[in-house]
């Protein structure tokens, strides 16, 4: 499988850039904060010796001049989408990994742009140059990454020899682990791929697990993970800005029902239901303010919707005054009636059915459920008498 990384680093310092230019002279870190603990988003490419994903006190020991910048994913992960629309325009299989890096398959393609050469340079031409993307050609998508990695700023890489040779001298910086694992990797004395390749397999899978044997192979460049494409979910949405800066929550409230009435009276939202509802909005100065509600059963009119959402913005208001709103509709769905059954096994069926379709509205993704069967019940190693399967409803 051939594929194309397309690699746009310090994706999300340079968004910010781009909205703050005075900050291309400035060291800054780019945080977020994940429950009590605030971890290192992005930082200026210059600082040396920080990793994105890094502890924020972590960084600050290695690099305490700077200014912290609080990120702002959602402008990022919107900026994001842009992007990869443009490379859908030139290749029908695009994968989002991390912001800034895509992946888009190539087999079939260079004839129709006479050439992988020219496929290459359509693909340069969908990312705005100041961005200063790079292209990793390759047989799997790390071996195209690394590629990308060692790409020129608008140029590109191909991997056509040996692949692990390739692949020596590269950090364990590079691989797709948590920063957790790359310390550890270190402290073992592991800093290259090529410290990996020297070692069996059966140390790294006993140290790390399953994931130790996958760190082994990437190490000598087999990387057998398919692509995965972006699934375009059907949305509707509504917006409307105000004068003036609102932080009152009656008016937020009053804006949230107008729009709710504007989507649900879309000819397109008739006789149908809405699983989730995204709210957003600019706040004065400061970030894109967004949060995601699921709602308990899929709503199918404005009544339901607004009610759970009234009770949101209360527990989760905004952070400063909006100078605009917007509500998204998704995860639509037909279903317009329910009969219950009679039967309890089958009601129960259909009510983890229903709490499935939930959790996927929420998470974006197929959870991760599974069933128990048996499968040689009368083994003597205990692995062997059950076994986990995706459970489909």
């Amino acid at each position: 499988m051939l594929v194309a990384c397309i690699s746009v680093d310090h994706f999300p310092w340079r968004m910010e850039v781009q909205r703050q230019p005075g900050l291309s002279k400035t060291p800054c870190f780019l945080i977020q904060h994940i429950g009590s603990s605030s971890v290192l988003l992005d930082h200026s490419p210059h600082l040396k010796g920080i990793i994105s994903g890094m502890p924020l006190q972590e960084a600050l020991s290695e690099c305490k001049a700077v200014a912290l910048i609080e990120a702002d994913p959602a402008f990022y992960q919107e900026a994001f989408e842009k992007l990869l629309d443009a490379l859908e325009a030139r290749s029908p299989v695009v994968e989002a990994s991390a912001l800034g890096i895509a992946y888009v398959a190539l087999d079939g393609l260079a004839e129709m742009y006479g050439g992988e050469a020219r496929l290459v340079t359509a693909l340069l031409s969908a990312i705005p140059q100041a961005l200063n993307p790079r292209i990793g050609v390759g047989a799997g998508k790390f071996p195209a990454y690394i590629a990308a990695l060692k790409a020129v700023p608008n140029g590109a890489v191909e991997i056509t020899g040996d692949v692990a040779a390739f692949l020596a001298r590269v950090p364990v910086a590079h691989l797709p682990v948590s920063w957790k694992v790359q310390t550890q990797l270190r402290n073992f004395g592991l800093h290259t791929l090529a410290d990996i390749m020297k070692l069996p397999v059966g140390p790294l899978q006993a140290q790390f697990g399953p994931e130790g044997k996958r760190i082994w192979e990437l190490s000598r460049g087999h990387d057998p993970s398919p692509l995965l494409p972006r699934i375009h979910e059907e949305t509707f949405s509504e917006s409307m800005g105000f004068e003036t800066p609102v932080i009152e929550q009656e008016a937020i409230l009053t804006a949230t029902e107008a729009l709710l009435a504007r989507l649900f009276h879309l000819s397109a939202m008739r006789g149908r239901f809405a699983r989730c509802c995204t709210m957003s909005g600019q706040v004065l100065r400061g970030l894109i303010w967004q949060h995601r509600l699921s709602f308990r059963e899929a709503a199918g009119d404005k009544d339901y919707a607004f009610f759970s959402l009234k009770n949101a913005l209360i527990n989760h208001p905004p952070p400063g005054p909006l100078e605009d709103l917007a509500l998204t509709l998704s995860g639509i769905t037909g279903d317009t009636s329910r009969q219950v059954n009679m039967f309890v096994d089958v009601r129960r069926r259909d009510q983890l059915r229903d709490t499935i379709s939930q959790l996927e509205a929420r998470l974006g993704k197929k959870p991760p459920i599974y069933q128990v069967r048996e499968m040689e019940p009368w083994s003597r190693i205990p692995e062997r008498r059950r076994v986990l399967i995706p459970y489909t409803p």
